[in-house]
């Protein structure tokens, strides 16, 4: 059975594949590798690459010439004709295997496709197959990308994206800000830390549950940590919550009574968090709170600090990078922060 699922696996690579060199052919009849190349390429055997182009074939994407071989179809490609040649966007998510958005991801996702697709650009979002940067690396050459914007992508995985920046495809790193070989944008995520930092420690703050203190977001801890040294302060290192389980750690603390000053909380709902509080029986409306100011709306009393997050700005950087690649594979790396905004709110 393993053996199976493998097999439909690379049948599927084979298949989606093909379906892209279709789409980048465009109107053009391109020759597809023999059927010895293809099972050499993905390690099957003839038979899963012969399945692969007998449905391709069924379903009209290519076409077999007695004894020329095998080319794709310029009648099954999609895209619009247009005067300038559009590019070709992958987005990816993470660890590329995301199956699904909360709404902070939805709405960066969401602008950076819109953004992307006015390049022009034909935009896809891509799931992977597989946790190995090697592995990956082919995947992604599988895709003929001109461009690929990774939002928060594993560390490992760095040094990949550099090499597929060698090979020609224009790379954009979001929420992973590094002093790597490609590019990057990310919201200035340190700063809403440090900030904020500065107003609680000036008013004696130092009992602050931060959630949660792992990337991205713990780019604001340490913007957090800063601004309480210079103020010759601490902070309670216990309560800045991170890993897994942090919920289950925010309902411990909740249950055990521990003082409070700030709840800092990055992402977290409303509902989540107030789901917590009524197992304890906490009331959130004893905190000063920090947070998005999607999560601040739906306090029906909210004391405290909101951060907006600008979308559009961080995608249009995000595009402009990706586009200065394409039409210069001498382009020097960039590194840009977009400005968080900060809001005090005090609801009576």
């Amino acid at each position: 059975m393993p053996a199976f699922r493998s097999s439909e696996a690379e049948y599927m690579k084979i298949r989606r594949y093909v379906l892209n060199m279709v789409t980048k052919a465009g109107n053009e009849s391109v020759q597809l590798p023999t059927a010895l190349e293809l099972s050499k390429q993905f390690g099957v055997c003839r038979q899963t690459v012969g399945k692969a182009l007998k449905q391709l074939a069924e379903d009209r994407f290519v076409i077999g010439k007695p004894g020329l071989g095998t080319f794709t179809n310029p009648k099954m490609q999609f895209r619009f004709s247009s005067p300038k040649k559009a590019q070709t966007i992958g987005i990816i998510i993470s660890d590329g295997m995301v199956i699904e958005m909360d709404e902070y991801l939805a709405k960066l996702v969401a602008a950076c496709l819109v953004e992307a697709a006015s390049c022009p650009a034909y935009v896809r979002t891509i799931n992977l197959t597989s946790a190995q940067p090697e592995l990956v690396l082919k995947e992604l050459r599988n895709e003929f990308l001109d461009g690929l914007i990774w939002h928060n992508p594993p560390v490992r995985f760095l040094p990949m994206l550099e090499k597929l920046r060698q090979s020609g495809t224009a790379v954009v790193v979001i929420d992973s800000l590094r002093e790597e070989a490609v590019c990057s944008v990310d919201f200035d995520l340190w700063r809403i830390g440090y900030e904020t930092g500065k107003i609680l420690s000036s008013a004696g703050k130092q009992e602050i549950v931060f959630l949660r203190d792992d990337p991205p977001w713990s780019r604001s801890a340490e913007g957090l940590r800063t601004a309480y040294q210079e103020a010759g302060l601490s902070l309670n290192e216990k309560l800045l919550l991170s890993g897994d389980s942090v919920l289950e750690k925010l309902k411990m603390i909740f249950e055990l009574g521990v003082s409070i000053d700030v709840l800092f909380n990055s992402l977290y709902p409303y509902g989540t968090l107030q789901e917590i509080a009524v197992l304890t029986d906490c009331d959130l409306n004893n905190f000063f709170h920090i947070c998005w100011e999607s999560v601040a709306k739906d306090f029906p009393v909210f004391r405290g600090i909101v951060f907006s997050f600008d979308f559009s700005t961080l995608a249009k950087k995000a595009v402009s990078l990706l586009c200065c690649q394409m039409e210069d594979a001498d382009f020097a790396p960039v590194h840009e922060l977009v400005p968080v905004s900060l809001i005090s709110r005090q609801d009576e």
